[in-house]
């Protein structure tokens, strides 16, 4: 009697996107003009003082959270997800995706021509615009539309990239990773 052998591919890759620097400017805003709302509320209206600075507080308790922001890369036998975690509460899913779909998958670095092309969709959930390790997938779909979506992904994504798409993918693995893409 023989043992079946299964070898499944289970990669999860979670990502902090890295915040501009207008979203610094209006965090700073949000607070400035909450210190001024309240200051005026107990000024004018002392009477509705209390209700002014509970509603200041909870404003600036969502301006904040609200405005971080984490992808999670799934990929499980050919199969991707891309969630979007908004204040480490609300999760979608972004883009859902078979390795069958990938016309390419190569880094950002050396690629611009390829980047500006027609996209029915363009999705940027890598660290940041100007990380150094940035990749990009092209995806075509059955209906015929292409996307075009931008990640920044670790060794053993790539790895498991590499093992389910082969010559798609414009990469070469380090010594030390091949076993794991085979």
């Amino acid at each position: 009697m023989a043992i079946k052998t299964y070898h499944d591919v289970f990669v999860e890759q979670l990502i902090r996107r890295e915040r501009p620097g207008g979203e610094f400017l209006f965090k700073c805003g949000a607070v400035l003009l909450g210190l001024i709302l309240i200051t005026a509320a107990f000024v004018l209206a002392r009477a509705f003082f209390p209700f002014f600075f509970a509603l200041v507080v909870i404003l600036e308790f969502f301006a904040f959270v609200y405005t971080v922001k984490e992808f999670e890369y799934s990929f499980m036998n050919g199969e991707c997800d891309f969630d979007m975690i908004q204040g480490k509460r609300r999760r979608r899913t972004v883009s859902s995706f078979s390795c069958r779909e990938v016309a390419v998958m190569a880094p950002c670095e050396g690629h611009q021509g390829e980047l500006s092309g027609h996209f029915t969709s363009k999705l940027d959930a890598s660290i940041s615009p100007k990380a150094p390790d940035r990749w990009f997938i092209i995806l075509e779909r059955e209906d015929g539309s292409r996307e075009l979506l931008l990640l920044s992904p670790n060794e053993r994504l790539l790895a498991a990239f590499k093992g389910a798409l082969g010559r798609k993918m414009e990469y070469k693995l380090p010594e030390a990773n091949k076993d794991m893409a085979e």
